[in-house]
């Protein structure tokens, strides 16, 4: 199977969720009347809201019937496409609980599954709730998995998404300066170590404290850049990904899956004599949670 997907970077403005909408709206416009055969959308982490918006995010977050979800349901069913976008997501059965998420929405503009950033990262702990599973959707263009920002640094976590059967993993994100390395570094590592082609959206722009650098880009299976934005600016790319293409990898040279000897990986991180922090929140260390 061949799909085309396009990843979208641009400045969510803190707050302004009305503006925020309309200008993924035009996004999707403009990819659509470039590249009508485009299938898949992706936008950054949080793009509904903006990043820095504190406190804000009691007021923001809403839950997934709530009207930017419907109102992006209206975008895809309108320009036949399959999106992914951030957003701050209150619990249904729990409202006082705020997630940091990502949502798949399909061609038809039907809800197909939500992602919870599960890697908090700094402030990200004081206002969001980490969830607890990487999900991989099953749609017409392949099965997906999402990941967001920090998540990238985890390699336990594209690896998961691979060995549930992920066809593509979308990372929204916001990665600010000035660690470009880092990003470039990881996108192109996860995609390498799992052969797997990864979309990645990252915005742009300055927020309270953080200034976000962009840099999106789609990843073959083999960690090679197929489209990218080395600039700051406001933009998307667009590149075709061949699923077939992976499975031929995977049965050739790179057989890592079969090559793989997981009994050898079960102390994981509990490794005798490495000190990790303690949480906080369970008063136990990750090596003594997982190991």
């Amino acid at each position: 199977m061949k799909i085309q997907v396009a990843c979208a970077q641009f400045q969510p403005l803190l707050g302004r969720t009305t503006f925020n909408l309309r200008a993924m709206a035009k996004w999707v416009n403009r990819i659509k009347s470039e590249h009508f055969e485009t299938q898949l959308i992706i936008f950054p982490e949080l793009s509904i809201s903006g990043y820095e918006c504190g406190n804000e995010f009691n007021s923001l977050a809403e839950t997934i019937d709530g009207p930017s979800i419907h109102y992006m349901q209206n975008v895809a069913y309108r320009y036949h496409v399959h999106l992914i976008f951030g957003f701050a997501e209150r619990d249904q059965l729990d409202p006082g609980v705020i997630y940091n998420s990502t949502m798949l929405i399909s061609d038809t503009g039907q809800i197909i599954g939500t992602y919870r950033k599960v890697h908090l990262f700094d402030t990200e702990q004081t206002y969001f709730t980490p969830g607890h599973d990487y999900p991989v959707f099953t749609t017409k263009i392949g099965r997906i998995g999402m990941m967001i920002c920090y998540d990238t640094f985890f390699p336990e976590v594209a690896r998961t998404l691979a060995l549930k059967k992920a066809d593509l993993i979308a990372i929204s994100t916001n990665w600010e300066r000035p660690r470009v390395n880092d990003w470039e570094l990881c996108v192109r590592a996860r995609a390498l170590h799992n052969i797997i082609p990864i979309a990645a959206a990252n915005r742009i722009g300055f927020d309270k404290s953080l200034d976000f650098f962009g840099h999106s880009k789609i990843i073959g299976p083999l960690g090679n850049p197929i489209a990218a934005i080395d600039t700051e600016t406001a933009g998307y790319i667009h590149a075709e990904i061949d699923y077939q293409q992976t499975e031929a990898l995977r049965h050739g040279y790179y057989s890592i899956y079969q090559d793989a000897h997981p009994e050898t990986y079960a102390q994981r991180w509990a490794v005798q004599g490495t000190a990790y922090p303690r949480n906080p929140k369970t008063g136990t260390n990750d090596a003594e949670q997982i190991g």
